[in-house]
């Protein structure tokens, strides 16, 4: 793969000035992988990365910011999809993203107190109407709060992120119809003891949810170079959140996690969405 502007520039800066990378590393107290996988091209830095390595290099900061720039123009016009925005479009897919975040997040919360209602007194045709409505628009609002982490996953090169992304969407689409399966076909679950029909699907759901959120945990660590630790900290609770779902027996203890974890995650999107907006400042300033 052939290296980014971006990383190829600090290395041509680095050298011109007879540093080491442990050289930068001490004269600008990044730490000597940050540095190694700017230069290799697998992450974007931070402008505040990019303001310190200018400085410990004596040389023009707006200068790197044009060349990180260009380097996020080349990736984003690599998205040809809906999923994959292009130019302008990637700071609207994020602000879109972050609305749509909060929406899935009070859906959910709102979802789940039907599930509980439900396994106590069987719904009526209005609540049934209610519960498909906000099954869809789950599905919906998650799809686009998702789209913002793909557009990230362009911006940083993060392909596992990309990846985790779409098989979310495909698992969330999944769970919702069996949702609504379950609503039509069961008579509510009086009981609270849900029939064996339900106790495997939902088993295998909560199963394939928590691996596809640990894939995800996992790709938002890798983020952090380029989005800083509130990505680290949102990665970290995803992994916690998955290896919880994956237990089946733990599962309870998954949605007071998931809902700090969607926050922070709504954050980091409209971090994103700030940070094309100061990069696309500085360059046009």
């Amino acid at each position: 793969m052939k290296q980014p502007a971006l990383g190829n520039r600090l290395v041509s800066l680095r050298k011109e000035k007879n540093l080491t990378q442990e050289e930068l590393v001490e004269r600008s107290h990044v730490s000597v992988r940050t540095i190694q996988r700017i230069e290799s091209g697998e992450v974007i830095p931070r402008l505040s990365t990019i303001k310190i390595l200018a400085k410990a290099l004596s040389v023009d900061f707006e200068s790197i910011v044009q060349t990180n720039q260009n380097q996020m123009e080349e990736n984003t016009n690599l998205a040809t999809s809906v999923f994959n925005p292009t130019g302008d479009a990637s700071k609207a897919a994020l602000i879109t993203a972050t609305i749509a975040g909060a929406i899935y997040l009070i859906l959910e919360i709102v979802k789940t107190g039907l599930d509980l209602a439900w396994m106590v007194e069987s719904f009526g045709s209005m609540e049934n109407i209610v519960y498909v409505i906000i099954s869809v628009c789950i599905v919906i609002t998650y799809s686009l709060f998702l789209r913002g982490f793909v557009v990230l996953g362009n911006l940083f090169e993060n392909g596992l992120l990309r990846i985790a992304c779409y098989l979310l969407v495909v698992a969330v689409i999944a769970v919702s119809v069996l949702d609504v399966y379950s609503l039509f076909y069961f008579d509510g679950i009086k009981s609270g003891t849900p029939p064996a029909e339900l106790v495997f699907p939902y088993i295998a759901a909560a199963i394939m949810i928590g691996v596809l959120g640990i894939i995800f945990g996992v790709a938002l660590l890798k983020l952090q170079d380029g989005m800083g630790e509130l990505s680290k900290v949102a990665g970290l609770l995803e992994i916690i959140l998955g290896v919880l779902l994956t237990t089946v027996v733990l599962f309870f203890l998954a949605f007071p996690i998931m809902i700090p974890a969607t926050i922070l995650e709504i954050i980091l999107l409209y971090r994103g969405y700030e940070y094309l907006s100061k990069t696309q400042d500085f360059t046009t300033a």
